[in-house]
C-alpha cells in the first residue's frame, strides 16, 4: 500500500528549546542565616564567602519582593537552577535540584500571579518556572494561558503550554484549550508557536475537550480561497481530529466520517482517518452503513459536498461530476474501512462490490486487499481485476489494474503469480496500453515469485514485442538487471527463509545497485514466513538501511498480524520514538510508515 503510506504520512514542525543564561553578580553582605547544608551544594561558593548574599538562594528569594532587586534575583535563581541540574545530571529530584525547588518554586509563582510584573520580567519568571517543571509553579503557567491575547504573549504561551502538558496540571486543561481556540495560525507571531501548542494539546488530550472538538471539526469551510480562514480552520480542525482519535471518541465517529466525505476538507482527511483507526472497532458499523447507503444523511452529504467542490464560478457542474455524485460516498468510506483493517469489514465490502459501478468496484477491491485476507475476498478482487479494462483509470488518474497490482503485492501470496502472468498474456488492446499493464504485472510478479515459478514468469519476460526500431524485441529487456538479480537470488536461497534473513542483515543488500536484493528478500520473508517472522523483522529494522526494504518489512508485519499484536505495536512505537529523538530526518522518514501499522495492530486487538 505505498500510495496509502505516502498519503498517511505526516510532517512535524521543529521544536525550539531555549536555554536560560544568567550573569553572576555581587551584592552587599547579608545577615547570618540558619545553615542549610543541602543548599550549600547548589552554591558551593557560600563556603568560601559566607557573607555573599549573591550566592545564597534564600537571600535571592527574599529579594523577589523588591522591584528594584528582582531582576538580578531572578537571574541568580535561574543560574542556581542550571548549576544544580548540571550537578544532578538533569534530575529534577536530585539532591541539589530538589531542595532548591522547594525554596524557589512557590515564591516565583506568587510574584507571577500577583500581576505586578512588567512584561519582560514576567516572561523571565515564566520561562524559569516552565523549565523547572515543578507543580508549585503551575499557578503562574495557568495564569499565562488564561491571559493570552493574540499578538501579545505568544512566547510565554509556548513554554507554559509545554510545561503544563508535561506535568498534566489538571487545572490547566480549560485554560490550555481556551488559548488554543484563540491561536490564529494565519497570524505571523501565532504561527511560530502553533506546533508547540498542538503538541502540548496532544500530550494532554483531556476528556473535557471532546465536545468542543466535535463542534470544531464540524465547522464548514465555506471558501477554500479565503486563505486566512482556511489556515486557521485547518489548524484547529486537524488538531481536534487528532485529540478525538487519542480520546477514542465514539461520539466523534460520524463527524470524522463527514470530514472524509468532504472534498473541501481534503487537508484534514488523513488526520480524520487516523483518528478513526485509533477509535477502531466502534467505527466499523457506522462506516459500513454509509458504504451500504443505509445512512441517507451521510450519503446525501457526500453528494452535496462533491457538487459544491466542483461548481464553477458560473454555477455550473459538469455532467460527469453529477454522475459521480450519486456514489460519492463509496470510495471515501471504503478507504476508511481498508485503513482500519478489521475483518468485520470483509463481507460488507464484498457485497458492495457486486452493486457498485466500475470505478467504485476497483476502489473497494483495492481497500479490501488491506484487510485480513480470505479466499472469498481474494477471489472477489481477482474477478474485479479480470473485468477491469486495461485503459480504465481511477481517481486521481491512475491505472485501475496498476493500482490493484500494486496493492496485491502486499498479500505476499506467490500462488497469485501464475494467474497474474496468464492474465497479462491474455490481455488485448492497443500496444501501448498492453505494454503498461504487462510492465506493472512483471514488476509485481518479480516481487512475489518463488524459485519454482521462474519458468512461468519467463513466459512474460521473454514475450516478443515490437522494439523501438520496429524489430521484434524481448518484452522484459527494460528490466533485465532487476530480473537477473531476482533469479540469481532465488536460485541461491530457494525456499530457505534463513537465507533471506541473512540477506536482510547484510549491509550490502541495501545500497547502490544491490538494493533490489534487500527488497526482494523482504518480500520473500513475507511469502515464505508466518507470524513468527514479525519479531525477527522488528529486530532487524536498524540494519535495514534502505527505506523501501524497511517499508516492505512493515507490510509483512501488518499482513501476518490479522488479529493485531500489542507487544509488536509497543516495540515498533519504541523504535518510532527513538528515531524521532535522533532528529535525523532520514531516520524519522524511515519509521513514519510504521505509525499506521502500530495503530492497525492495536485496533485489531479490540
Amino acid at each position: 500500500m505505498p500510495s496509502q503510506a505516502t498519503n498517511l504520512a505526516s510532517t512535524f514542525f521543529p521544536v525550539l528549546l531555549g536555554a536560560l543564561v544568567a550573569a553572576a553578580g555581587c551584592a552587599s553582605p547579608a545577615p547570618p542565616a540558619p545553615p542549610a547544608p543541602s543548599l550549600l551544594v547548589v552554591a558551593p561558593s557560600v563556603a568560601s564567602a559566607p557573607d555573599s548574599d549573591a550566592n545564597d538562594p534564600r537571600v535571592q528569594v527574599e529579594k523577589l519582593a523588591d522591584p528594584a532587586a528582582r531582576d538580578l534575583a531572578v537571574h541568580r535563581l535561574a543560574q542556581f537552577f542550571e548549576d544544580a541540574m548540571t550537578k544532578d545530571g538533569k534530575d529534577r529530584n536530585g539532591p541539589n535540584v530538589k531542595p532548591l525547588l522547594d525554596l524557589i518554586a512557590s515564591p516565583m509563582s506568587r510574584i507571577c500571579v500577583n500581576g505586578d510584573l512588567d512584561e519582560k520580567m514576567r516572561s523571565k519568571v515564566v520561562r524559569l518556572l516552565a523549565e523547572v517543571r515543578d507543580p508549585r509553579g503551575a499557578p503562574c503557567l495557568v495564569e499565562v494561558l488564561k491571559d493570552y491575547e493574540p499578538d501579545t504573549s505568544e512566547e510565554d504561551v509556548r513554554v507554559a503550554a509545554r510545561a503544563v502538558a508535561e506535568m498534566k496540571v489538571q487545572g490547566a486543561a480549560g485554560p490550555l484549550f481556551e488559548a488554543f481556540t484563540k491561536l490564529r495560525h494565519s497570524k505571523p507571531r501565532a504561527s511560530l508557536i502553533t506546533r508547540d501548542v498542538h503538541d502540548a494539546l496532544l500530550g494532554f488530550s483531556h476528556p473535557s475537550w471532546e465536545s468542543p472538538c466535535i463542534s470544531m471539526i464540524g465547522r464548514p469551510i465555506a471558501d477554500r480561497r479565503d486563505i486566512t480562514v482556511l489556515k486557521d480552520e485547518l489548524y484547529w480542525q486537524i488538531t481536534c481530529a487528532e485529540i478525538l482519535g487519542r480520546l477514542g471518541s465514539v461520539n466523534a465517529i460520524e463527524p470524522l466520517i463527514k470530514i472524509v466525505l468532504s472534498p473541501v476538507k481534503a487537508d484534514v482527511q488523513v488526520t480524520a482517518i487516523y483518528a478513526l483507526i485509533k477509535i477502531g472497532k466502534p467505527a466499523i458499523e457506522p462506516t459500513v452503513k454509509v458504504l451500504r447507503s443505509e445512512n441517507a444523511g451521510l450519503v446525501e452529504y457526500a453528494k452535496v459536498e462533491l457538487l459544491k467542490a466542483n461548481t464553477g464560478e458560473d454555477g455550473v457542474v459538469s455532467s460527469v461530476v453529477k454522475k459521480e455524485a450519486n456514489t460519492a460516498h463509496v470510495a471515501p468510506v471504503a478507504l476508511i474501512l481498508g485503513s482500519i483493517g478489521r475483518e468485520e469489514a470483509i463481507q460488507p465490502m464484498i457485497e458492495t462490490i457486486a452493486k457498485a459501478d466500475d470505478v467504485a468496484k476497483v476502489v473497494i477491491a483495492r481497500e479490501l486487499l488491506k484487510l485480513p485476507i480470505s479466499n472469498a475476498s481474494r477471489e472477489a478482487v481477482q474477478r474485479v481485476f479480470e473485468k477491469t479494462p486495461i485503459t480504465m483509470t481511477i481517481p486521481p488518474g491512475v491505472g485501475a489494474r496498476d493500482e490493484l497490482l500494486a496493492t496485491m503485492e502486499y498479500l505476499f501470496d506467490a500462488e497469485l503469480v501464475p494467474w497474474m502472468v496468464k492474465t497479462a498474456l491474455a490481455a488485448r488492446g492497443d500496444e501501448a496500453d498492453l505494454e503498461s499493464v504487462r510492465a506493472a504485472t512483471l514488476v509485481t510478479v518479480m516481487k512475489l515469485m518463488k524459485a519454482s515459478q521462474i519458468p512461468e514468469v519467463d513466459k512474460l519476460y521473454n514475450l516478443r514485442v515490437r522494439g523501438l526500431d520496429g524489430k521484434p524485441a524481448r518484452f522484459g529487456a527494460a528490466y533485465e538487471r532487476e530480473y537477473t538479480m531476482t533469479k540469481d537470488l532465488l536460485k541461491e536461497c530457494g525456499d530457505a527463509l534463513d537465507c533471506y534473513f541473512g540477506k536482510l542483515r547484510d549491509p550490502g543488500s541495501h545500497t547502490g545497485d544491490r538494493q533490489m536484493i534487500g527488497m526482494k528478500s523482504a518480500y520473500m520473508v513475507g511469502v515464505l514466513g508466518g507470524p513468527e517472522v514479525r519479531a525477527k523483522l522488528v529486530e532487524l529494522l536498524p540494519l535495514i538501511k534502505n527505506a523501501a526494504a524497511s517499508f516492505i518489512a512493515g507490510q509483512v508485519i501488518d499482513r501476518h498480524s490479522p488479529k493485531g499484536d500489542l507487544a509488536i505495536a509497543a516495540e515498533l512505537q519504541r523504535r518510532i520514538d527513538e528515531a524521532a529523538a535522533t532528529k535525523d530526518p532520514n531516520q524519522i522518514a524511515k519509521m513514519n510508515p510504521f505509525r499506521l501499522i502500530v495503530h492497525r495492530l492495536r485496533t485489531r486487538t479490540q
